[in-house]
């Protein structure tokens, strides 16, 4: 970052909690029989190694890089959780929706298939405002994988291979992210579990924040376990955890572009029903095209050859960009999505908005939306989303079409 280092240690101490003991880690018990520890797959977990010359960067992790003053990455021994050091993530700026964050890649082969990546990180928070998280994904990404054995950027790994843009193979199997929205912390314990579906030859595991504060990593591991049998979804029951937006929202993903004052956030002069909808606004100031909304991301693993209905209420007032429901399958190769009906401009009471969609067999993951194109003007309230299984799948679910590059599962999340 451009930041100097007096400013880095200035944010530090204006937002760093004090000092507290680090914990020990629980001897055994006697008499206990001693296991083998899974094997954690992560490089420098404990963030004890530094890059040589920046003692502020541990070895084989990466930084966001948004261009921005406002945040700052640090690397500290003032309250580690153990060792001698820790990392957070200090912003002061919630301008541009962007979520800064450590980072790890890891290459993997066809050991990890069929497996269950459990992500675990230890976490401290300090005067945090928004939501902080940590994030498992996993990917068929030939782009990432050949930019790291060739030691280039991604953009060079794409001119060697002869790819485009706009024809980017990466395909997304997996997504993880667990939210949290405390303020003031010791360390807790954190973690994410996803399938790792054949095909997946790049894992990402990401630690960050949305919003301002500070909030501290240290003691991540990253191992495999058997995957537990695939889950048992009811017809016609609501597949999604808080569907009228009542609790904290931290089980959906509030997928905001980095437009300048762009927002999403609770409101409760109108809801549907309850005490609170979703409002969207302030987001027209951008220059790409993208989608805006909330969604929740399941495994596709139960839900194959189901058709699945999903649904939502949309109040508008003079909205420019269109409203509406939809659910994406990613399959290993492929990708189902359910029609873009019922879209909604202008400005309308609460209507609500259906669709359906038949999910291939074969599925790995499922993406259900609420959404508005944007950029876009006006204002958008969102609230009282159903997802359900209506029956079994009712044409073909094994002939879904390519999938396009970057599909549109996690548009505009910005990590």
């Amino acid at each position: 970052m451009s930041v100097s280092r007096l400013a880095r240690a200035l944010v530090a101490l204006a937002l760093v909690l004090a000092p507290a003991a680090p914990h020990a880690a629980a001897a055994p018990h006697a008499g206990s029989r001693a296991t083998a520890a899974p094997r954690n797959l992560l490089q420098n977990p404990g963030f004890e190694r530094t890059m040589p010359g920046q003692d502020w960067m541990p070895s084989n992790w990466d930084t966001s890089d948004a261009g921005m003053t406002t945040v700052f990455f640090g690397r500290d021994s003032l309250a580690p959780h153990a060792g001698h050091y820790s990392v957070s993530i200090a912003n002061t700026s919630t301008l541009y929706h962007m979520g800064h964050n450590w980072s790890q890649t890891l290459l993997v082969g066809k050991e990890t298939w069929g497996k269950e990546a459990v992500l675990s990180v230890w976490t401290r928070s300090a005067g945090v405002q928004g939501r902080a998280y940590v994030l498992l994904q996993a990917y068929r990404d030939t782009c990432t994988k050949m930019s790291r054995i060739w030691g280039v950027t991604r953009e060079e790994a794409m001119d060697r291979l002869g790819i485009v843009a706009i024809a980017d193979p990466a395909i997304e199997l997996g997504w993880k992210r667990t939210q949290f929205r405390d303020a003031q912390t010791d360390w807790v314990r954190r973690e994410a579990r996803i399938y790792v579906a054949p095909g997946t030859n790049v894992l990402f595991v990401r630690c960050g924040l949305f919003g301002v504060g500070q909030v501290s990593y240290d003691d991540a591991s990253l191992t495999l376990e058997a995957p537990p049998p695939a889950p048992v979804y009811p017809a016609g029951k609501n597949l999604l955890v808080d569907p009228d937006f009542e609790g904290s929202g931290d089980d959906w993903e509030w997928v905001i572009p980095p437009y300048e004052g762009a927002r999403l956030e609770p409101d409760s002069e109108y809801a549907h029903s309850g005490h609170l909808s979703i409002r969207g606004s302030h987001m027209h100031d951008g220059l790409v095209n993208t989608r805006m909304g909330m969604a929740q991301v399941f495994p596709g693993r139960g839900l194959g050859g189901k058709r699945l209905r999903i649904s939502g209420w949309f109040r508008t007032d003079s909205l420019t960009g269109g409203a509406y429901v939809r659910v994406y399958c990613q399959t290993p190769t492929a990708q189902a999505a359910s029609p873009g009906v019922g879209l909604l401009t202008d400005t309308y009471d609460w209507r609500q908005v259906q669709s359906e969609v038949d999910v291939p067999r074969d599925a790995v993951e499922i993406w259900a939306w609420l959404a508005f194109n944007a950029p876009a003007t006006g204002t958008i309230w969102l609230d009282d989303a159903r997802l359900e299984i209506v029956g079994p799948a009712s044409g073909d679910t094994t002939g879904a079409k390519p999938a396009k590059a970057r599909t549109a599962k996690r548009a505009a999340t910005h990590h």
